[in-house]
């Protein structure tokens, strides 16, 4: 699973449906249009398709997803300058970042927190957010308190939400993720 085109989602929408049923996952109730325009004027955004759809037909988050956590609803997910372009176009680790950490902390604020939104956190420093501006816009990263990385293939939210009603629990964002230093941000 990937990034899904457009003319696909009804089709995915249904077997997630019919996953979600026969898994037994109990998710919140959806959401109506004028709830998501609501959120998107006050953030002066517009959320990528796919999640929409998902928020309107599906679910505005769960109780019970990921290693048990919760996914966050749209109104109370954590997000961070929602209208300001998320500008990382590789991982960047800047635990390993060796520059001075005042450097490093303006570069974290001014490409990496902004754009997103948590869909759910894991604990000790780690969760996983859909990127809703800037060139990734739509795809789901896991963003940790060392660095944030896109999954090893390109996942937008319903590619990331079905791999997970796949394998559950284990699920592996990352399988065939190598990291290649040349290639960091």
């Amino acid at each position: 699973m990937s990034v899904y085109e457009p003319r696909d989602y009804e089709k995915v929408m249904e077997r997630i449906q019919g996953k979600i049923s026969g898994l037994n996952i109990k998710m919140d109730k959806c959401l109506m249009e004028d709830e998501i325009v609501f959120f998107e004027d006050h953030h002066n955004v517009k959320l990528p398709q796919a999640y929409r759809m998902f928020l309107q037909r599906i679910g505005n988050g769960c109780k019970h997803m990921f290693h048990r956590r919760r996914l966050n609803d749209l109104e109370n997910c954590p997000h961070q300058a929602l209208s300001e372009p998320f500008l990382l176009e590789k991982f960047w680790i800047w635990e390993d970042d060796e520059r001075d950490s005042d450097a490093i902390e303006a570069d974290m604020q001014n490409k990496v927190y902004r754009g997103n939104i948590e869909l759910i956190n894991l604990g000790c420093g780690i969760s996983y957010n859909l990127i809703i501006t800037g060139n990734h816009r739509g795809e789901v990263w896991n963003f940790t308190d060392v660095g944030v990385q896109p999954c090893c293939e390109p996942q937008d939210f319903l590619g990331w939400f079905e791999l997970w009603l796949d394998n559950q629990n284990a699920t592996d964002y990352f399988k065939d993720f190598v990291y290649d230093e040349a290639d960091c941000d």
